[in-house]
């Protein structure tokens, strides 16, 4: 089985206080067991659920209601980005304090083994935080007690070992079950007879590494069909733009307007075409709000926060809409020479709390949106899609206020705030090329 599930399914029987006990031990004792009563137990599981629902369609299958859903088939995909993504946030202060604080070094470090690509110095701090949360889980729930040895499980021995094998390896992402799960599910696809399936499996296996030695050797056997609509626009880089555009070009509005002529250095008459989508070179497509806040939220997947650097530092803004710029290159003694600069107009969030980022071991960064904070950046700057989502915690400061607290997919780099960015980051998703011509001529950009 998946790590991720199998820890998982250790925590929560803890926290629920399903746990076997024997006597004198009983978990009325149990200063971690706090969803052990119900009804704490089913509100946390509808914030779950709604937290879910801030997630981009780009984290496929988001988790459901656990406390609904639990014995009913709960993937371990959606225990991954239940305990390890959402979990510390939904968590803090209702936990307490020193098993959560055990648990955002787990999470930590599983945020930075997942990762397609690791640096030595991040590799080093998940071994140091997988080293203290055995450490300190021992001390904390097993308590060196005869009659709850059982409590730790193998999977809490094999997380001291996860940096150790990915020196020999590689990352934990390249060799998990994924891939062999897939391979299998596309294979059970093929059989054809179902009296005989292990020889008809095997026969499958074997056309299709033949397929692929010839599509390797030939490659024109099999011709690539166009990846994107004709009406995109590859930038280079693994970014393109996809439609939807308006049909017509627009003068910009307020306060975009005021954040678009400071970019340019003039207030000049200009027109712009907004643009719906872009692709990221991670997969990941990123949408804007022009287009998202006019569907139901109930019916949305927002997909419009984005990680981005901006003067080296990496920030979260949300996408108003994406356009292209023409800005004066240079004269070629007659005629001026114009490019196209293509820009995010965002409104910008704000730097993570410090105390609560710094205590819950970076695992909690909780922001605050500045909506009037809109400013024009390079398309290229952006990273990744991420999810924000809404909450009302009571910081370390004592104050208590609306904020919004990011996730990230598993498996992209993760967010080093206040770390100055030094490389390049590592949804599918599906579109439809007649709806985006629909009703939009075919003129210029």
């Amino acid at each position: 089985m998946h790590l991720a599930q199998l820890l998982s399914d250790l925590l929560l029987s803890l926290w629920r206080g399903t746990m076997d006990c024997t006597p004198p031990d009983h978990v009325s004792t149990w200063p971690w067991a706090v969803f052990h009563d119900v009804e704490t137990w089913e509100i946390h599981g509808e914030a779950v659920s709604h937290a879910a629902q801030h997630l981009p369609g780009s984290f496929d299958r988001k988790p459901r209601n656990p406390a609904e859903k639990i014995n009913s088939g709960y993937k371990t995909w959606e225990y991954q980005v239940y305990i390890f993504s959402l979990g510390p946030a939904l968590l803090y202060n209702v936990l307490p304090r020193p098993y959560w604080l055990n648990y955002c070094k787990l999470v930590h470090g599983f945020q930075l083994i997942n990762q397609h690509s690791i640096s030595l110095k991040d590799a080093r701090f998940a071994q140091a935080l997988f080293t203290q949360w055995e450490l300190d889980f021992e001390i904390l729930y097993y308590q060196r007690r005869a009659g709850r040895l059982h409590f730790i499980r193998p999977c809490v021995h094999q997380v001291s070992h996860l940096v150790r094998e990915m020196v020999n390896k590689g990352p934990p992402i390249c060799y998990s079950q994924w891939t062999m799960e897939r391979t299998i599910g596309n294979l059970g696809q093929e059989i054809r007879q179902p009296s005989n399936p292990y020889a008809n499996l095997s026969r499958e296996g074997v056309r299709r590494c033949q397929v692929n030695a010839l599509k390797a050797m030939m490659p024109g056997l099999c011709p690539e069909k166009p990846p994107f609509p004709t009406m995109a626009v590859d930038l280079g880089g693994g970014f393109i733009l996809l439609r939807k555009r308006d049909s017509r070009p627009i003068v910009p509005q307020e306060p975009a307007a005021k954040a678009i002529f400071q970019y340019l250095g003039h207030r000049h008459n200009i027109r712009i075409r907004r643009w719906a989508r872009l692709h990221l070179p991670n997969g990941q497509i990123a949408h804007t709000a022009w287009r998202e806040t006019d569907r139901p939220p109930e019916k949305l997947r927002p997909s419009r926060h984005v990680k981005v650097v901006i003067e080296g530092e990496i920030r979260v803004a949300e996408v108003l809409y994406f356009t292209r710029l023409p800005i004066e290159a240079g004269f070629d003694g007659e005629n001026s020479i114009w490019v196209w600069n293509d820009v995010a107009v965002v409104s910008m969030f704000s730097l993570p709390d410090q105390e609560l980022l710094d205590l819950s071991c970076h695992t909690v960064s909780s922001c605050r949106h500045d909506e009037d904070d809109i400013r024009v950046i390079d398309l290229k700057s952006i990273l990744s899609v991420v999810g924000m989502v809404p909450h009302r915690p009571i910081l370390p400061s004592g104050v208590t206020e609306d904020r919004f607290f990011m996730v990230e997919k598993p498996g992209l780099d993760i967010a080093t705030f206040g770390v100055p960015y030094e490389g390049d980051a590592a949804q599918d998703d599906q579109y439809d090329e007649r709806e985006a011509n629909a009703g939009e001529d075919d003129g210029g950009t």
